[in-house]
């Protein structure tokens, strides 16, 4: 009786601090509950394999709480038989198919099943008549080609009420995808993941026309965001003809790139500063970031291996830009490419994401004198080689406006060098990890930070066994920065 007098707002606010696993598990408290359990259970769906995916296929049948639907196509596999028992009955009942002309060789039991599954799953994708985001997401293994076909089909029967699509489609798909392009009027997100594997340059540019015309037949003028992921083991792949041929999309307000740092997808990184330049006036969020080096034959052009730094050279203010997010290895030890990148834009950041690259004091110090206070600046994020005091001390006298800080790191200790030429200070030398924590508490003791607007802070676990960091410096923090209202441990993407 007590929870139906709770007003149903309350017990939602009460659910959003909830992981979805937990909220299932509590969903009988009362109906509200149950409503707000099935609304996030089944918001977000996987259609992975078949045997996790069938019990949903008859619950989620015309389904208006499905929002989003990934689909990874899977391979069917012969059914083993149990028993020698179970091997006799099924001998037997096949040799009386047989009898009748029935074909049921193995190929033909496994084509009847990779029909039954692939016309099930996308019946339920159709009927879904809320669906508002679709992901096909290859895993670059062997597939069924009736089966990615169909998925494939369906985006013009869906693509009315599609805002999100998501594609990791093999090559030989690519050129199946221009006919999808007049059937998506609402479009507004796109992300793109190629992958080329050994395919040779020729058949690679060869299959990638049909991407290009793809995105630029309709879809690019209406999308506000494009995202482009590259998998590191595509050996051949150059998107230089791909930004060539790219046209304007008059509405882009987001673009991410991620391309192995080596820069072995992007032989000229110009044609990616051209793209970039032709969309300068309505970009508000760029990302560009990297995964390991690419699988290739030979070594990539020295332009190619500084490509964030070759797409920044001298880069306009974009006059709506508010987030920028860098992948600093393309950058190497040269930070003054970064440096006038940032004294540019850093009138008008509201967003700045700094990863790959662990940044030491010396080098953080030189990018928030550049930053200089900036005015709007709000949220950031870095990657360091450790915490010190120090660095805690630069960002609460240099950036005093933050109000949301992301640190990645690995070490804690509890003074920088004095001398310029070391790396770790004299008195850290020999210092176990625990000790450097501790001795890192106490030097920020009783510090205290009355200026700094800061109230959000998100830092990882320490990586090291049983040493665990986050309980003892949360009262910490929560005493030197008086306005800290959320301390949160970073989790890994």
């Amino acid at each position: 009786m007590y929870s139906e007098e709770v007003p149903p707002e309350l017990w939602r606010h009460i659910a959003a601090f909830l992981p979805v696993r937990a909220l299932w598990k509590v969903r009988s408290v009362n109906r509200t509950f149950l409503d707000i359990a099935r609304e996030k259970r089944y918001d977000d769906v996987d259609f992975t394999a078949y045997k996790t995916a069938k019990p949903l296929l008859e619950l989620l049948k015309d389904s208006k709480l499905v929002h989003s639907i990934r689909v990874q196509p899977w391979m069917v596999v012969p059914k083993e038989l149990k028993s020698p028992a179970w091997r006799s009955i099924y001998t037997r009942l096949s040799g009386c198919h047989r009898l009748e002309n029935f074909d049921d060789t193995p190929e033909a039991h496994i084509a009847r099943r990779v029909q039954k599954q692939t016309r099930r799953v996308t019946d339920i994708v159709k009927g879904l008549p809320e669906l508002h985001k679709y992901h096909i997401d290859w895993d670059e293994g062997p597939y069924h080609l009736e089966f990615f076909s169909a998925i494939l089909e369906i985006v013009p029967k869906i693509g009315g009420r599609l805002q999100t699509l998501n594609l990791k489609v093999p090559l030989y798909f690519m050129p199946y995808l221009p006919t999808l392009a007049g059937d998506l009027p609402a479009l507004e997100h796109l992300t793109l993941t190629i992958h080329t594997g050994t395919f040779t340059a020729a058949y690679i540019s060869q299959q990638m026309e049909g991407l290009i015309i793809f995105v630029n037949n309709n879809v690019l003028r209406n999308l506000r965001t494009l995202s482009l992921y590259t998998t590191p083991t595509s050996t051949f792949l150059d998107l230089g003809p791909f930004f060539k041929n790219l046209g304007h999309g008059r509405r882009l307000t987001s673009f991410t790139l991620c391309i192995p740092f080596d820069g072995g997808h992007l032989a000229d990184p110009l044609q990616l500063r051209r793209f970039l330049l032709n969309h300068n006036s309505t970009l508000q969020s760029i990302d560009l970031g990297t995964t390991r080096a690419a699988a290739h034959q030979q070594p990539s052009p020295r332009s190619a291996k500084y490509w964030i730094r070759e797409t920044l050279k001298h880069y306009p203010r974009p006059p709506s830009l508010t987030r920028l997010s860098l992948g600093l290895r393309p950058l190497r030890s040269d930070l003054a490419p970064l440096e006038r990148c940032l004294f540019t834009m850093r009138p008008q950041l509201h967003v700045l994401k700094l990863s790959e690259r662990p940044l030491e004091y010396n080098e953080l110090q030189r990018v928030v004198n550049t930053l200089d206070c900036p005015p709007l600046l709000r949220m950031l994020s870095l990657r360091l080689r450790w915490l010190s005091p120090e660095i805690v001390d630069l960002l609460a006298s240099g950036l005093p406006d933050l109000t949301a800080l992301e640190l990645t790191f690995t070490e804690i200790v509890h003074q920088e060098a004095t001398d310029s030429t070391s790396i770790l200070s004299a008195s850290s030398t020999g210092l176990s990890r625990e000790s450097e924590l501790t001795l890192f508490c106490q030097v920020m003791n009783g510090k205290v930070y009355p200026d700094w607007r800061l109230t959000r802070l998100a830092i990882p676990e320490s990586p090291y066994g049983q040493m665990k960091w986050l309980n003892p410096l949360e009262p910490i923090f929560v005493e030197c920065i008086p306005g800290l209202t959320s301390f949160a441990e970073l989790v890994p993407p």
